[in-house]
């Protein structure tokens, strides 16, 4: 399995649930047992928000249509938000109930995971049984899997209640037999976290033999080509790094596209930083430390290619300072006079867009060189619109959005690749079934695109999705960019980093 996993999506609140636990205790200010709340537009029971404007809740509203399960020895499970659409579960030991302080206390972390943990499956079983719907089982980690990859959180009550994240916590395998003070701390469990299988499919500690040695590229310093020891090439899968300095304290690796370079709220082991984070532990002397790792560039999930990785933090303040000074000015308000480019490094993207008016493959062309100016309002949601023009006379924020094209098609002589499906027999849909997958007798057609083309692109300002909407603006989104109008495809790993 490659590329980012998508879990099931399947609609189990639209009947009421069962759920077999035993009946708390009236301390529990009446929370019912059974799961089946009268009021089901309030089955969430919280604002679920992760953002820091939260609003402010009272403590006594937290756990309003909570289910209850009775674990032993009176001892009270909490749980809220079991049939959410955000698949964030918070959980805790009911405080109020009739067990003995010393019961309370002994309740560990992994014990409160796995009773959450069994009641997820217990909607799973039943909506299989009603829907009849294939789930794959990864989709629903168990309590260990849950703190390896990092979905687990505590946190303070009172703080939450106040809209205050900063006493949030990640938890770890480590921290799964410890017993918090359940009067005012509770789970925060993301049932179905972010998978990316694809972090598992490559050696993190070996060198990437699909290009060094299929001379695809070379490193070299002072102009002589790199060694590569044979002892650094895989035996079975592939490696991700390209070239590596340990005394400068620099890495370049090959990241495969469908993984991000940073951990997710819920997954906090497949990505390019814990993984290759977790290879450079390994080869400290001191494993229980951390080595110091950090990524200059950061490039979106289902981008693959070229990164600069840091190991050292001289290294990393250097090539940061680099990249602020190669960035291309942006042009003044009022004029379209290019600047040029401070001295240091400078990142190109490299992208496959759909062209839909063969007109627009000359009109593309004639940009090259040229800055391209949008106004978008990055507040906005996705897709997100972007002007030729600022709009006047509007409540929004609109950021201006610079990049400029520095190169179009593949060498001097092929500009860009018919996909038509005219021919059922032609090369050219082969070619848009690879591009957009084989479900469709016409891909191409069905989002009218005739041809493809290959566009470099260097950004001048930092807006969110600022080279998907630009291209789209100009009629060549990128190719399996769905949102902004490139169609689907399988995987969407058609845009490609350059350093």
């Amino acid at each position: 399995m490659t590329g980012r996993y998508r879990k099931p999506s399947f609609d189990r609140t639209s009947s009421n649930s069962t759920n077999t636990s035993k009946s708390s205790s009236n301390k529990n200010n009446g929370n019912n047992n059974n799961g089946n709340n009268n009021n089901g537009h309030h089955r969430h029971g919280r604002d679920r928000s992760n953002s820091h404007h939260r609003k402010p809740q009272s403590k006594s509203n937290l756990w309003k249509g909570s289910q209850n399960k009775d674990i032993g020895n009176s001892v009270i499970v909490q749980m809220v938000g079991m049939q959410s659409d955000s698949h964030t579960v918070y959980a805790r030991v009911d405080p109020s109930c009739e067990a003995t302080p010393e019961s309370l206390a002994a309740v560990p972390v992994g014990k409160v995971i796995e009773v959450m943990v069994d009641e997820e499956w217990r909607y799973v079983a039943k909506a299989i049984l009603e829907t009849g719907i294939h789930v794959e089982t990864d989709s629903y980690p168990s309590a260990a899997e849950l703190l390896k990859l990092g979905a687990v959180w505590i946190l303070n009550e009172t703080a939450y209640a106040s809209g205050d994240h900063a006493h949030a916590r990640r938890l770890s395998p480590k921290d799964e037999m410890d017993t918090p003070d359940w009067k005012d701390m509770t789970l925060r469990v993301h049932v179905h976290p972010d998978r990316f299988f694809v972090a598992h499919e490559v050696d993190w500690g070996k060198y990437c033999k699909g290009l060094l040695l299929d001379n695809c590229t070379s490193a070299t310093i002072g102009g002589k080509k790199a060694h590569v020891p044979v002892m650094g090439f895989p035996d079975k899968k592939d490696g991700v790094i390209v070239y590596e300095d340990t005394d400068i304290g620099f890495a370049v690796l090959n990241k495969p596209g469908g993984m991000p370079c940073h951990s997710t709220l819920s997954n906090h082991a497949e990505d390019v930083v814990s993984m290759f984070g977790a290879e450079l532990r390994e080869r400290s002397d001191d494993k229980l430390k951390n080595p110091f790792l950090s990524l200059p560039l950061r490039v979106e999930p289902e981008m693959h290619g070229l990164i600069l990785a840091a190991t050292k933090k001289e290294c990393c303040s250097y090539m940061t300072k680099q990249l602020e000074s190669g960035n291309t000015s942006a042009t003044p308000e009022n004029g379209n006079e290019q600047k040029k480019p401070k001295a240091g490094l400078t990142k190109t993207y490299r992208c496959l867009v759909c062209i839909k008016d063969p007109d627009d493959i000359d009109k593309i062309e004639n940009m090259v060189g040229k800055i391209i100016e949008h106004y978008v309002d990055v507040k906005s949601a996705t897709p997100k619109k972007f002007m030729r023009f600022r709009p006047k006379n509007s409540n929004h924020e609109w950021s201006k959005c610079q990049m400029k094209i520095t190169s179009v098609g593949h060498g001097k002589n092929f500009r860009a690749a018919c996909v038509s499906s005219k021919y059922s027999d032609s090369n050219d849909c082969t070619l848009a079934h690879r591009l957009w997958g084989p479900d469709h007798d016409h891909p191409a057609e069905d989002i009218g695109a005739k041809y493809v083309m290959q566009v470099d692109v260097q950004l001048m300002t930092k807006c969110p999705h600022q080279i998907r909407g630009q291209l789209s603006a100009l009629g060549i989104p990128i190719v399996g960019d769905g949102p902004y109008g490139g169609g689907l495809c399988e995987m969407r790993m058609h845009r490609h980093l350059w350093t």
